[in-house]
């Protein structure tokens, strides 16, 4: 969200494209009732309006109707600028921790800037994909894009096995065995990190490491957990971007 906007509120609305400053659109379903009955917005209230697809709109609340079955809020909007999406792209593909763990996890790089997250079938790997509830993942972006004001959702991605993933030309393995990071090469946009599982790598994937020579980073100074690496290393790739890079590279206003 631009600085210069003092928005205290962020609503989340997928139909953003089809309006326009100064058009008004009505918020409803639980989204309405978060924002009333939650957050206790008011009237005339300014907030922001993101349809996680690069667009941020401004605009004020001019009604709202706290009934308990159809909830709903009329919001008059006034800017509507358009981001382009974060570089460089970070995606993190990595083993699934256990619990709530996962939660905190998608959140956190919700907020760092993390432009996917896919999970990777390891051998090693102690929870399958089928244990996760997409549309609860999907809820935690939003709500996390919510609060750190981010134009572009996380995406969700499909798991991929190991084999696969470092096929990949953009692949780095976080592994404490590794080199320090020293930032991007040449005019590489894109990076995928692989986060392995909490009992590492086989042997057997290591020796497709070695045959494939993809490149082994540390990212901390000791052996994190899934998360923790994770996010310890979009942070690190991300604060050490090139200059103008790491951030919204475009924004547009309509």
């Amino acid at each position: 969200m631009p600085v210069e906007h003092p928005i205290q509120h962020c609503v989340s609305f997928s139909d953003l494209r089809a309006l326009a400053p100064n058009d008004s659109f009505e918020l409803i379903g639980p989204e309405a009732h978060h924002a009333a009955r939650v957050k206790r917005i008011r009237i005339d209230q300014q907030v922001g309006v993101l349809d996680g697809q690069g667009r941020i709109g401004i605009g004020y609340v001019r009604g709202i109707a706290k009934s308990k079955s159809k909830p709903s809020i009329t919001i008059e909007l006034q800017t509507i600028e358009v981001f382009g999406p974060i570089s460089p792209r970070v995606e993190i593909w990595s083993a699934l921790p256990k619990g709530d763990r996962l939660d905190r996890m998608i959140d956190q790089l919700t907020q760092l800037g993390v432009s996917t997250f896919r999970p990777l079938l390891c051998d090693r790997s102690q929870r399958k994909p089928e244990t996760i509830r997409q549309d609860k993942l999907e809820r935690i972006v939003i709500e996390a894009a919510k609060q750190c004001h981010r134009p572009w959702n996380l995406k969700i991605d499909d798991p991929i096995t190991f084999a696969q993933a470092i096929n990949d030309p953009d692949v780095v393995l976080a592994d404490a065995s590794g080199d320090s990071w020293l930032g991007l090469e040449g005019s590489n946009t894109r990076i995928v990190l692989l986060i392995g599982p909490e009992g590492g790598w086989s042997d057997a994937e290591r020796a497709q490491i070695n045959a494939t020579q993809v490149r082994m980073i540390r990212f901390g100074v000791f052996v994190l957990r899934i998360e923790a690496a994770a996010c310890a290393a979009s942070s690190v790739v991300l604060s050490r971007a090139p200059a103008g890079q790491g951030r919204e590279s475009e924004r547009n206003p309509i």
